[in-house]
Order: C-alpha cells, then sequence, then structure tokens
C-alpha cells in the first residue's frame, strides 16, 4: 500500500516496461529466498526474515501492477476492460490451480519446492518481458493551447483526488478488498464449527468459485467495452454480490439456518459478479481523471494505477484486521451482515450517479464535437 504511490512517481522516470523487469526480478528472488527460511534457526530471526522477505516482495508485487496497469492503459486505450479481464482471468485461474499445484510440489518436494518452482517462473518472466514487452509511448488525447507536462507529481496526485467520482470508486475498490479479505480468513474456522466443514472440502467450494471469476472474467470485460455508463454496471453487480455475501454464513437478517448449499450459493454469487464490479474501474477512473483535465500520457497513466493500487491494497489491509476483530467481537453471520449492507449502499450510490451521468451526457448530447 505504502509503496504504490512511490512506484507512479518511479514508473515513467525509470520506464515502464523497465520498472516491470526489475519488479518481477524482485518478485522472483524474495519468492526464492522465501522458501530458504526455514533453513534460519531460533523463532525470533526466522520471523524477522519473513517479514522482511515479505515486505521486499511486496514492493516488487507493487511495481509489477503498477507498471501492467500503465501498459494495459497504454496499448488498448479503447479496450482496456477487456485486456484487464484477461489478466483477471488468469489471476482467477491461477487462485484455481495454486492450492493445487502447490499441495502437489509441497507433497514431492517439501516446503521449499512450491517457492523454489514459483520463483524460476517468475524469473523466466523476466527474462521473456525483455524481449515481448512493447514500446510504451505517449498515447495523449488531451491537447491544451498551453503544454501542462510539466505538471509535478503532486499537482497531478491533487487533480485526481479533487475528482468526486474517484473517490466513488475508492469506496468501490475498498469494499470489494473487503468482501473477500474479511471474509475468506474467518470463513474456515465459522464453517468448521457450524457445519463439519473440513478445511479440504471448503477448498472445493473455493475451487468452484474462483473457476467462475475466471470464466466469466472475458464476459465482463466485452460487455464493459460496450457500455458507456459504467457506473450502473458496476451498480447491477454489486446487487448481487450483496446478496452472495448475505448468504454465505448467512446472515441473521435473512431468517436462513447455514447450510453447504447457501455457502455455495454464496460464493458463487460474490466471486463473478463482484469481478463484474470492479473490472471497470480502473477505466473508469481514467476517463473521469481525464475528462478534470488530467493528461492520458505515461506519466497520468502510471499515477492514475498507482492511486487505483493503493485504493484497493487499502482494503487488503483493513480487511483481515477489521473482519477479524468484528468476527471475535459479534460474530461472522454480522461481519457479512455488515458488507453486505455496506455493498447495498453503495450500489445504491453507484445507481444514482449512473443516472445522473446518463441524464447528464442527454442534455449534452446535441453539443458533443465528434
Amino acid at each position: 500500500m505504502v509503496a504504490f504511490p512511490a512506484m507512479g512517481w518511479l514508473a515513467p522516470r525509470l520506464g515502464v516496461t523497465r520498472l516491470y523487469t526489475l519488479s518481477l526480478l524482485v518478485a522472483g528472488v524474495t519468492t526464492v529466498v522465501f522458501g530458504m527460511l526455514t533453513y534460519i534457526e531460533g523463532p525470533a530471526p526466522f520471523l524477522g526474515w519473513c517479514l522482511t522477505v515479505r515486505a521486499a516482495e511486496a514492493v516488487g508485487t507493487a511495481a509489477a501492477q503498477t507498471a501492467a496497469r500503465t501498459i494495459i492503459i497504454n496499448q488498448f486505450p479503447r479496450r482496456m476492460n477487456s485486456a484487464m479481464s484477461l489478466v483477471e482471468g488468469m489471476i482467477g485461474a491461477g487462485l484455481c490451480l495454486g492450492p493445487a499445484v502447490g499441495g502437489a510440489m509441497y507433497a514431492l518436494g517439501g516446503y521449499g519446492a512450491p517457492f523454489y518452482t514459483l520463483g524460476v517462473l517468475l524469473l523466466g518472466t523476466a527474462a521473456a518481458s525483455l524481449i515481448l514487452m512493447p514500446t510504451v509511448t505517449d498515447r495523449s488525447t488531451r491537447t491544451t493551447e498551453k503544454d501542462d507536462s510539466r505538471s509535478s507529481y503532486l499537482e497531478m496526485l491533487i487533480l485526481v483526488l479533487s475528482t468526486a467520482d474517484n473517490w466513488l470508486i475508492f469506496a468501490a475498490l475498498l469494499v470489494a478488498a473487503m468482501n473477500w479479505t474479511a471474509m475468506d480468513p474467518s470463513m474456515e474456522p465459522y464453517m468448521h464449527a457450524v457445519l463439519g466443514i473440513q478445511p479440504a472440502e471448503l477448498s472445493l467450494f473455493f475451487l468452484g468459485s474462483f473457476a467462475g471469476y475466471a470464466l466469466s472474467s472475458p464476459l465482463w470485460g466485452r460487455l464493459s467495452d460496450h457500455i458507456n455508463n459504467t457506473f450502473l454496471l458496476v451498480a447491477a453487480c454489486l446487487a448481487p454480490t450483496a446478496l452472495g455475501v448475505l448468504l454465505i454464513p448467512p446472515s441473521p437478517l435473512l431468517g436462513l439456518r447455514p447450510s453447504r448449499l447457501l455457502l455455495g450459493l454464496g460464493m458463487v454469487l460474490r466471486e463473478p459478479f463482484q469481478l463484474g464490479a470492479y473490472l471497470p474501474l480502473l477505466p473508469l477512473m481514467v476517463r473521469r481523471s481525464t475528462a478534470r483535465g488530467l493528461r492520458s500520457d505515461v506519466r497520468g497513466q502510471a499515477l492514475v494505477s498507482a492511486v487505483f493500487g493503493a485504493a484497493y491494497s487499502l482494503g487488503n489491509v483493513l480487511g483481515p484486521v477489521g473482519g477479524g476483530l468484528v468476527t471475535d467481537r459479534w460474530g461472522y453471520p454480522t461481519l457479512a451482515t455488515w458488507l453486505g449492507g455496506v455493498t447495498v449502499v453503495l450500489c445504491v450510490a453507484m445507481a444514482l450517479r449512473g443516472a445522473v451521468y446518463h441524464s447528464t451526457r442527454r442534455t449534452a448530447a446535441p453539443y458533443v464535437e465528434i
């Protein structure tokens, strides 16, 4: 979370593709090193090195995500959603295959085998990116009498943060992250206590829901590219997302008893529809920031990518901590009730903003320059 703004500043100065390659090198090396930490004796040194290596890997990940999103914005200005859907589809496929493949490698080669394998794959990807990555050039869609290319990073950041629509997008990113990271860590203890579900059985529920996540990704990407008012698309996806969140425990408001059927239905609803709400957010932030005056060159694209990543990472930070506190104090169903309620409120806000946006465009349509 802390590294993202720095990467937005660094990307255009170091070079976006160069930053992407270096970030993969950092991620690959730290992943290999993490597999070797079992050779450290003593709990205190082991914990210290774990935190250090994971922090270094997180910086590399922030750099990779910032650079990757900047490349997507730059290379696919009119098909950002489709390009993002391909990336998210691969993430979903990795989430599906990761536990099974990682478990098999652990069984065959011990603790270090998954880390060594993944680290080598990351290093190989870094080498391939040197050959295959396109050249990222400025594709500015805004021209003004006074060239604002010398605007400082802070000035551009203030412009992005002063765009009201971006704060609605930040809220959506925060809720999306917390719907995943607040609920998932506490799910296994609750389901084991209430339904007697073992971790291996629960992993099958995750496998099915992540498969729906990966398979639905191209659909959401193509749909988003053909819809101008994506505020309404996000709102339409948040409604079933909220229902899925409420069904998982289930929430006391529904008056239903916990069951495997409700757990599976809730997860199947949550994963694909939350992806449908998440995918249009980056292109929407780019459009709204550009409409406010941000130049759509590499500097502006990297800044938006970094702010987007920082907002989502904030949800990843708050989710496990806040979810754990609420679960310990009031229980897992209460956590789902709160998250479902916040998702409903956000759904209504997005729908209202979409209605205003639609009305504004209809009023201004005759005067739009082609």
